[in-house]
């Protein structure tokens, strides 16, 4: 789980997974350079549960971060997790489900945590578009067989498009399991550039991605919120 200036989240985030049935090692990644961040992350470091380590000060970019924890991780399988999203109860049994059948990667339906109608739409769209195109996005919580995450290179180190790059990597080996059941996830993206604004700040994204643009010019133009 990549942190960076998150505030008084990871106390939230550590309450999710603590009460997590069958987690057997969480791993936080914190790039926080906000002294009131870093300070919180400080705290919760003194006094995580045995199975949740939090290792401080790393280099920022989503990527980086995501890739200095799956070097750390003891288990056979990874599941990339964001600070603002939260799991369903019995998401770890249905992936060990899923790759115990003989699956390699896979990722869950997300659903937006706001009321208003174009946020179903959105979330719709996102899955169908997921569902459609083998192609999983980093709200979806990725999980996959550590062997095959480090044989792919695990995470592309890119400024932006890091989850995209990673699911092209990982279907030239398996398809992935599209799990229905749905993670929940914040919404503050949409709401604070606004809903419309920020749908077509991603399809303009996506499409300059696609055209060869690069990450890093790609991450300007998305500006510092993650």
């Amino acid at each position: 789980m990549p942190l960076y200036n998150e505030g008084e989240a990871p106390c939230q985030l550590i309450q999710h997974l603590d009460a997590m049935e069958g987690l057997d090692e969480a791993i936080l990644v914190d790039a926080s350079d906000e002294p009131v961040s870093r300070e919180m992350i400080g705290r919760l470091s003194a006094n995580c549960p045995a199975n949740i380590i939090i290792i401080e000060n790393a280099s920022r970019g989503r990527a980086l971060q995501m890739n200095l924890g799956a070097s750390r991780a003891a288990g056979s399988t990874l599941l990339f997790l964001h600070c603002d999203s939260r799991l369903p109860q019995n998401a770890l049994s249905r992936v060990r489900e899923v790759i115990e059948s003989g699956q390699f990667w896979g990722r869950f339906d997300i659903r937006l945590d706001g009321r208003e109608v174009l946020l179903r739409i959105i979330e719709t769209m996102i899955n169908l578009r997921s569902r459609c195109r083998q192609i999983a996005t980093g709200d979806q919580c990725i999980f996959v067989k550590s062997t095959l995450f480090r044989e792919v290179g695990g995470y592309p180190e890119i400024a932006l498009m890091e989850d995209i790059g990673l699911s092209k990597l990982l279907k030239r080996h398996a398809r992935p399991c599209l799990i229905t059941l749905p993670v929940l996830t914040s919404a503050r993206r949409w709401r604070n550039r606004g809903i419309i604004f920020t749908v077509l700040l991603m399809w303009r994204l996506r499409f300059l991605y696609w055209c060869g643009v690069s990450p890093r010019k790609l991450n300007r133009l998305y500006g510092d919120e993650r």
